[in-house]
């Protein structure tokens, strides 16, 4: 949003982009409550307020409404920087990755006046290089953003995530801690760590630790991630420890709309997913049939049918046998990421962008 927004006052936005930056979503959307109504005409706001519209939409669940906003700003003005990095993930199906990839090398650097944001559009790329295994450009395009703007949170999440690419976790621990340290809270940020905590054994360090940053946070993601944990270390427990560790996954999970007053389907069926993870490894059975069913997708209706048949056998004992799925081991978590890690790749630090770039938002 720019000083011109025409439905908040200059004194206001700046209130708004500070409760942004602090990560306090829930208290920015107190503020601009009147504009998340329907009667709001979007041709009325500048190309600024529909930015800042998009990535906080996003940040509180409305993620078709962040998608929305931000094709309306590509519309008005695509050339714009601020406008090309928070809607990097809107490319067209036409656009190719390759095309992508080629406009970067011929023009890297985003332009404009303002460093951190060209920062940031190195480390979105470090990334996308990164995903195709190409470490060289990606550690290029780290360089030159830690040379734009030191020691920003954003950048060294990215640069955490591309060492664990390469499997380099105590390097991408290091930076994943000093991402934390720098911005506190930030979800980018408790992704980061979180990841390379699990993926160096420490599974108790990061579920107690995300565990406590939920408490503190406005953001669903933040909270999404600290449910997940502490299913990643129910898996490695028995008993009553176990099951201490599910309570605290669920009630994570319950709390979610809480965080997400803009909610779209498809962030509920993300919700859904973390409620699932936690209700297979409790084995509830009603609770697993609930959110089976209300994803609806195919993997999980053979679930939910193996489910009724396993109850069918218990009821009747000579009833041919059928093997339920296992819930998936730590392994499977270290390498897939479970319910949360579209929500990783969905949002990086431009809440609007693609892969990692969602974070940024």
């Amino acid at each position: 949003m720019s000083a011109e927004f025409g439905a908040v006052p200059a004194g206001q936005l700046s209130k708004l982009q500070h409760l942004y930056r602090r990560h306090l979503y829930l208290d920015a959307y107190s503020l601009t409550a009147d504009l998340w109504k329907p009667s709001t005409n979007i041709q009325d706001l500048s190309l600024d307020e529909l930015v800042i519209g998009g990535r906080l939409a996003a940040r509180l669940g409305g993620v078709r409404l962040s998608r929305w906003l931000l094709r309306e700003a590509l519309k008005r003005d695509p050339t714009k920087p601020l406008v090309r990095f928070f809607s990097r993930h809107l490319r067209s199906p036409k656009l190719r990755l390759l095309d992508d990839l080629r406009a970067f090398n011929a023009q890297p650097d985003l332009g404009g006046d303002d460093p951190e944001l060209r920062a940031a559009w190195y480390a979105s790329y470090a990334y996308t290089w990164a995903t195709l295994r190409d470490f060289e450009r990606a550690q290029e395009c780290l360089t030159a953003a830690h040379r734009l703007f030191p020691d920003d949170s954003w950048i060294l999440s990215c640069e955490s995530t591309v060492l664990g690419m390469e499997d380099r976790w105590t390097d991408a621990l290091i930076c994943a801690e000093r991402a934390w340290n720098l911005d506190p809270g930030a979800p980018f940020a408790a992704s980061s760590l979180g990841t390379s905590l699990l993926h160096l054994g420490r599974v108790e360090e990061s579920a107690d630790r995300l565990e406590d940053a939920s408490e503190k946070s406005q953001s669903f993601q933040v909270v999404v991630e600290a449910s997940w944990h502490q299913c990643a270390l129910a898996e490695t427990l028995e008993g009553e420890e176990r099951r201490q560790r599910l309570e605290r996954a669920r009630a994570l999970a319950d709390n979610l709309p809480r965080f997400a007053p803009l909610a779209d389907r498809d962030t509920e069926m993300a919700f859904a997913r973390v409620k699932l993870d936690a209700a297979e490894l409790a084995d509830d059975h009603p609770e697993i049939e609930r959110w089976s069913s209300k994803l609806r997708v195919p993997f999980h209706r053979q679930r939910l049918r193996n489910l009724q048949k396993t109850l069918c056998r218990q009821a009747n004992p000579a009833a041919i046998s059928t093997d339920y799925p296992e819930a998936p081991d730590l392994r499977t978590r270290q390498c897939c990421g479970g319910a949360v890690s579209e929500w990783r790749h969905h949002f990086g630090r431009g809440d609007g962008g693609g892969g990692h770039l969602r974070g940024n938002l």
